[in-house]
């Protein structure tokens, strides 16, 4: 298992300085929210692309995926009633696409519950087919590209609250490029017993959350870790596990630090 960190914990500073805390602190990866850089990625160009990917390499950091992929620009929605929205978010998806992948990342959690739950008069099940169908014309590009596009379950929002429901829904696009993940602040309201949904689903998890129900990072919560980590491992899952908190206590720099060796414990100090 290899850790990584969601950039907007430390988007206060420079690129530079964030990713060099971030190898420091031990990380191998970093997760990018793409509002971080600009308002729409149609303002970052060619060489402002390779900038981002040069320095995160350069900091001997992975760029493994994109995140709140939708938190800007505003009034993009997947389900929306009005199908000129529809195509401006399903347009905006498909330049997502080809930020990820001059990123080299090959993952894009599609959280963003705003832009996705439901508007009367549909429903929150039509709402989730009409994701699905807004999401084909970046599928299409995915397929070129090498970049998987996974549905994150959150109770944040009506469509798709649960881990159940988003492999349901993947299942139904039957697509190589749709998946499913593990936010482990969102599995935790829906179960207790985390480690038994990751043994249930552990064939559509393709990547991880680390996050506590109190929004902070893992260490700074109630949760203890060391038994999902173990189910992880147990499961033979290989893939990344991004540090994702909402809240940043103490302070941005030393829940990173201190975060990532929490983990690190939990695993018996291995990885």
């Amino acid at each position: 298992m290899r850790f990584a960190l969601c950039n907007e914990v430390l988007r206060h500073l420079r690129w530079d300085e964030a990713c060099a805390l971030m190898r420091q602190a031990g990380y191998e990866g970093v997760e990018i929210a793409p509002f971080t850089f600009a308002e729409s990625v149609a303002q970052l160009d060619a060489d402002a692309r390779e900038q981002i990917a040069r320095t995160a390499r350069q900091h001997g950091l992975e760029i493994v995926a994109l995140h709140m992929l939708l938190w800007s620009p505003e009034g993009l929605h997947v389900a929306h009633p009005d199908p000129a929205v529809r195509q401006r978010t399903a347009d905006y998806l498909v330049a997502l696409v080809q930020f990820a992948e001059a990123l080299g990342a090959r993952l894009m959690v599609f959280g963003s519950p705003k832009a996705r739950s439901s508007i009367p008069p549909l429903t929150p099940a039509e709402s989730a087919q009409r994701w699905l169908e807004t999401l084909q014309p970046a599928l299409r590009a995915c397929e070129s590209a090498g970049v998987r596009i996974l549905l994150e379950p959150l109770p944040e929002t009506d469509v798709v609250q649960r881990l159940s429901e988003a492999v349901a829904l993947v299942e139904q696009a039957n697509h190589p490029c749709v998946g499913t993940m593990l936010d482990v602040k969102s599995a935790l309201a829906e179960t207790d017993d985390v480690p038994a949904l990751i043994r249930h689903y552990a064939p559509y998890i393709q990547h991880v959350h680390l996050n506590d129900s109190n929004l902070r990072a893992p260490g700074f919560g109630e949760t203890d870790f060391a038994p999902i980590l173990q189910a992880l491992r147990e499961v033979g899952y290989t893939g990344w596990a991004s540090l994702e908190p909402f809240d940043y206590y103490p302070s941005p720099e030393v829940m990173a630090v201190e975060s990532l060796r929490y983990l690190r414990s939990c695993l018996g100090g291995s990885s």
